[in-house]
């Protein structure tokens, strides 16, 4: 048979024809179920992992797990505070669209300049990871624990900025639910900064929601009904109680507060 020399177009196509069918051909395997679950909001596969950071201390234990104290690597010396989740942990407490829910936010709202931001969450095949910026001034727990009730000047400055937090995150959609003194940190200059928002959900003004969550001593009445049905104002009620807090360093106690309301109110 005559042959002939193929030209460079032919070669071309026949190659290019040939990487298709391979790349056809190829098994596509299916994505694990406890992977795919927390897909799209953390990826599998990210330029950014667990081993682009080196561990400093263990900041706390969660629910789900830990937060440590980690530096980036490659960097100059970025610190951020690093939570580690277990993802059977997640899945057995109905958490998993709570998790999605908490970076979703988390990662929009960041930059106002009283909540901290979360730049990166990615999975592995056990666990989540949520890397959020590192606030060292500490919580304002620690700081109502070690100097009591605080001057009522400071007490209006940090109020002011909690107003500033809540009235944002409404008007983003946003119900945090877990104001509390251990959720807000302060950072070098002394302002306020939120954080854990592991019990937000997106709820855009005039709705309602049922779920009972939160830190019992920070809770609306309206929560803890036997057919809770709330709105934003909840997180308003929190925010008073901490006021109260801050001024006097005193446990609230919801059926001291009604009681007095209702001898006012008789009087």
């Amino acid at each position: 048979m005559d042959c002939r020399p193929w030209s460079r177009e032919s070669k071309k196509k026949w190659k290019d024809s040939t990487i298709d069918r391979l790349k056809a051909s190829k098994t596509v395997w299916p994505i694990p179920q406890i992977e795919q679950v927390f897909l799209p909001e953390f990826k599998i596969k990210s330029h950014i992992n667990e081993y682009s950071f080196k561990s400093l201390e263990l900041i706390c234990n969660g629910v789900f797990g830990k937060v440590y104290k980690v530096e980036k690597l490659n960097s100059r010396g970025d610190l951020y505070a690093m939570k580690i989740l277990e993802k059977s942990s997640v899945v057995c407490e109905n958490g998993v669209q709570q998790v999605k829910n908490e970076v979703q936010i988390q990662s929009l709202c960041g930059h106002h300049p009283f909540i901290v931001n979360c730049p990166f969450f990615w999975q592995n095949r056990n666990q989540l990871f949520i890397v959020s910026e590192y606030v060292g001034g500490g919580e304002l727990f620690k700081l109502l624990q070690k100097y009591g009730p605080l001057p009522e000047e400071l007490c209006r400055v940090y109020f002011a900025e909690l107003v500033i937090i809540i009235d944002f995150l409404h008007n983003a959609g946003v119900i945090y639910r877990d104001i509390k003194p251990e959720n807000i940190l302060l950072d070098d200059h002394g302002h306020l900064q939120l954080i854990d928002f592991g019990l937000s959900k997106w709820l855009p003004q005039g709705c309602h929601t049922s779920t009972i969550c939160g830190t019992t001593q920070y809770m609306a009445p309206e929560v803890l009904e036997s057919e809770p049905y709330y709105s934003h104002a909840v997180d308003w009620w929190s925010a008073g109680v901490l006021l109260f807090q801050m001024l006097t360093n005193q446990a609230f106690d919801k059926q001291v507060f009604k009681d007095n309301l209702y001898c006012t109110l008789t009087t």
